[in-house]
């Protein structure tokens, strides 16, 4: 795990900052996956550097939903009255940036580096130099694991319920990043359909943007003494509107998204 990634978002966690050591994450979660697939690395260490890799999402996941509410309610408040909304998500921000930078300071990063190298030291010693064939057919089916989840999570989806959206967008995420890897493995190895996970994976984000917007705006609406209640209550209709033309979107291309991956003769 990037060191100078986490200490740069333990000083400021920053919205790019947080979405960068996220992504970071993910891709040492989709490395994980490929591992335990394409190489003989004992579970325990990958699992003690997939435990630690969850950490910073974890910390960091209400921060991120409160960065993108701040740049949201600042371009709606333009020429409206949502001044108790854009100051509730400001002090929210500025409370779980605290959270944020104190979880942050617990993760033990020197057993990251142990987990690492011992997965390094654990590859050298059992891992003998595949051939592209051998390479390849391990890495097909490090990606076909992570669409057998896709496919399940698609399977299980109920729109009506967020937690089964969000399952499915990050096992979408998995996907993208267990692609990437491999792409740069083994450019010989193409998985379909990758560029349609990335568009479900910013409408699934969408999604969920948009419920836990309208959530925050139902909290605000519902004090006693909340000013320009109309006002919130309109803009809490736009981004319930904007929630379902996503989930429309959603609709559409979920049946037709099929996943595989195969080997590129050359």
């Amino acid at each position: 795990m990037d060191r100078h990634g986490v200490g740069a978002c333990r000083r400021k966690p920053s919205r790019r900052r947080v979405h960068a050591l996220r992504v970071e994450c993910r891709r040492i979660e989709a490395l994980i996956e490929v591992l335990r697939q394409a190489t003989d690395t004992p579970s325990k260490p990958l699992r003690r550097l997939q435990e630690i890799a969850a950490e910073p999402l974890e910390a960091l996941s209400t921060l991120r939903d409160d960065q993108v509410q701040v740049r949201r309610v600042k371009e709606a408040a333009a020429g409206s009255h949502l001044e108790a909304l854009c100051a509730d998500v400001k002090r929210r921000r500025k409370r779980h940036a605290k959270r944020a930078r104190r979880a942050l300071a617990d993760i033990d990063l020197a057993k990251a580096d142990t987990a690492a190298l011992d997965i390094r030291q654990s590859i050298v010693r059992h891992q003998g130099p595949p051939t592209p064939e051998q390479r390849a057919q391990l890495l097909i089916a490090a990606a076909d694991r992570a669409a057998a989840e896709f496919a399940l999570r698609m399977a299980r989806l109920e729109p009506s319920r967020p937690r089964t959206l969000h399952r499915l967008r990050v096992a979408a995420k998995r996907v993208r990043y267990v692609a990437d890897i491999v792409a740069e493995i083994a450019p010989e190895v193409q998985i379909a359909a990758v560029a349609d996970v990335l568009a479900l994976q910013r409408g699934l984000g969408h999604v969920h943007d948009a419920e836990v917007l309208a959530s925050r705006i139902d909290a605000v609406t519902a004090r006693r003494h909340a000013p320009y209640k109309k006002d919130l209550r309109a803009f809490r209709a736009t981004v319930i509107a904007e929630r379902e033309q996503a989930l429309a979107e959603l609709s559409r291309t979920l049946p037709l998204l099929r996943l595989a991956a195969h080997r590129v003769e050359g």
